[in-house]
């Protein structure tokens, strides 16, 4: 009876409790491999979207003063060309977070989306290169709402989605006079 008691209730208890640990042994060997070539991955990323931001960038160094909320990166090309800000607000699925490249001059040479939960299909249309192309050459965002922006058309049916791009625009130029306002005193 008893060795009848030990199949029933310790033995699968053992077996399984075995088959978690060499799980839990497999996924932490697999993590242990596979990080470093997801850093790498995601370093030469960030680098790729801040170079198609700030074509005239030779290379960044990272800003270490304060960032203002919303502000997740600030990047100083190392020729002087200008910076790229990562930010991040909210649109109507979530965070919208872009790159937004600024020259010398106060110019935006480039925006990019780097991630967006937004509806596929309408939300999505931020992605798009020509909707993009509407912010190179703007000096500010003088608007805190891209409807306010005489400049700046929003996405026919993603106004939320459009307005988080324009927010996220807005912060890069805050975060540029505070980076300026720091290093010049």
């Amino acid at each position: 009876m008893q060795e009848n008691a030990f199949k029933e209730n310790i033995l699968p208890v053992i077996v399984l409790s075995t088959i978690c640990l060499i799980v839990t042994l497999a996924l932490a060997i697999t993590y242990k491999v596979s990080n470093p070539v997801i850093e790498a991955n995601a370093i030469e990323y960030a680098t790729a979207a801040r170079t198609q931001v700030l074509a005239e960038a030779d290379a960044f160094t990272e800003y270490e003063g304060a960032l203002i909320d919303g502000v997740d990166e600030l990047y100083i090309a190392n020729n002087g060309a200008g910076v790229v800000a990562t930010t991040a607000y909210k649109g109507f699925g979530g965070l919208v977070t872009t790159m937004v490249g600024i020259d010398g001059d106060g110019k935006i040479t480039g925006v990019t989306v780097t991630e967006h939960a937004e509806t596929p299909g309408l939300g999505t249309k931020i992605t798009d290169p020509e909707y993009l192309k509407r912010y190179i050459g703007v000096t500010e965002a003088p608007a805190n709402h891209i409807n306010d922006d005489k400049n700046i058309d929003a996405v026919s049916g993603a106004t939320i989605t459009s307005n988080a791009v324009y927010g996220c625009v807005h912060l890069a130029f805050i975060q540029l006079d505070d980076y300026k306002e720091a290093s010049h005193g």
